[in-house]
């Protein structure tokens, strides 16, 4: 579970990062209107999070849902790599949808198979453990992520600019957005294209995540402590009472 939820926020936070900059970027919208438009993601986590959880109380099996979770980012990650300047906002919308639903199968199942393994008096450490892996998954797929689409955004952008044209080391979407027409083109072409292999890559990581959720061992859900697990044993007093 440890290793499938660092996959997840390495592919997670490394991708769906760029999402609101895509917006802003290729679309011209705003911070906040960027931020809603990923409502849609949101609502996919929301929707199957609350689904899962209903169907596992019901059939008492949990495995099934993150195998069907990652396989679900993988596909969405794939679909969001194919993102262009001229993709509607609408087909960005439903890409997100189909990574959220994805999602809502793995991190909250993932968190209740660690709860449900182990002996409830170390159940905090192994909450947390896994929320760790999780975080730094994300803390090293941002940064990793972050350096190849810098790459890759200078090369388009060698390659679009006149020659002898100045490249700023920094620059906004509001400052891409009051750039000259030509300069403008460059640089949104530029960045759709470098997001590519940022969405590929994360496909292809989300791929191992789900090959290693068919090695989830899957232990019988349990409705109260197991013996012996986490209990005291009565003092004298108590069984003299």
């Amino acid at each position: 579970t440890s290793a499938i939820g660092f996959i997840v926020g390495f592919a997670l936070f490394g991708g769906v990062t760029y999402l609101p900059l895509y917006l802003q970027v290729t679309k011209g919208s705003s911070p906040t209107v960027s931020g809603l438009q990923l409502t849609p993601l949101m609502a996919g986590v929301l929707v199957t999070s609350i689904t899962s959880g209903q169907l596992i109380s019901r059939m008492g099996r949990y495995k099934p849902f993150p195998v069907a979770g990652t396989g679900l980012m993988v596909v969405a990650m794939f679909l969001l790599s194919r993102l262009g300047v001229g993709t509607s906002v609408w087909v960005a919308a439903a890409y997100a949808l189909i990574l959220g639903l994805g999602l809502g199968m793995v991190m909250q199942v993932l968190v209740l198979a660690v709860q449900n393994a182990v002996d409830p008096s170390v159940m905090g450490v192994a909450t947390s453990g896994s929320t760790l892996f999780r975080q730094v998954g994300g803390s090293i797929g941002v940064a990793l992520f972050g350096t190849i689409f810098a790459n890759r955004e200078h090369v388009e952008l060698v390659k679009r600019l006149p020659a002898g044209t100045k490249i700023p080391k920094t620059i906004n979407p509001a400052g891409i957005k009051h750039l000259p027409a030509q300069a403008h083109a460059a640089f949104v072409d530029a960045f759709a294209f470098a997001l590519h292999p940022v969405f590929l890559m994360a496909a292809g990581v989300s791929l191992i995540a789900f090959v290693l959720t068919w090695f989830l061992r899957e232990v019988p859900l349990r409705s109260r402590p197991r013996a012996g697990e986490g209990i005291e044993p009565p003092r004298a007093a108590e069984i003299a009472a």
